[in-house]
């Protein structure tokens, strides 16, 4: 096995491998965490903004709340409501190997016709919230078909002393036996 820019491949074939797969979906678990941590730390000492969150005591009722609108601009495309909802620290790492900043986000959206989210589970640390779920996406992605069933999604909101803001999230492939 050889390590090419885009991940382990057999062969040069592009094709993953199990180990390879691992080891990218772990790198990104890490980086998020990472994000997730910085941003909690960055924030901590902000105490007016943590007194005005809202559903302080219950971090998986509002991450639903917040993945469920994430979703539901994404089907509608609606730029506006996107620019304040994503933070201006914004980034998507795609199950493709693609990944941009908020400007090359909101420039390229998805086109999702339909979605579910199942399974989601939530934890905070003062004023961020990090979530992983299964996605139920159908739609196009960079310009292909997308409909891979549930696949692992794990976001990360941060609030701003006003509202809560998606600051990172991860696509990963679909788990396949």
């Amino acid at each position: 096995m050889r390590l090419i820019l885009g991940g382990p491949t057999i062969g040069g074939t592009g094709m993953m491998t199990t180990r390879g797969t691992s080891l990218l979906l772990r790198l990104g678990a890490v980086a998020l965490a990472v994000l997730a941590l910085a941003l909690a730390s960055a924030s901590s000492g902000n105490a007016a903004a943590r007194r005005s969150e809202p559903n302080a005591a219950n971090p998986t009722g509002t991450a639903k709340q917040l993945v469920n609108r994430l979703f539901v601009l994404l089907v509608r495309k609606d730029r506006v409501a996107l620019e304040t909802f994503l933070s201006p620290a914004f980034q998507v790492q795609r199950a493709d190997g693609s990944g941009s900043g908020k400007t090359a986000y909101l420039a390229n959206l998805a086109t999702i016709n339909r979605f579910r989210i199942s399974g989601l589970r939530a934890t905070r640390a003062g004023t961020t919230i990090v979530a992983r779920y299964l996605a139920d996406v159908e739609g196009v992605v960079n310009g292909k078909p997308y409909t891979p069933g549930p696949a692992p999604r794990l976001s990360v909101f941060a609030w701003n002393g006003k509202r809560w803001q998606l600051a990172a999230h991860a696509n990963f492939n679909p788990l396949t036996g």
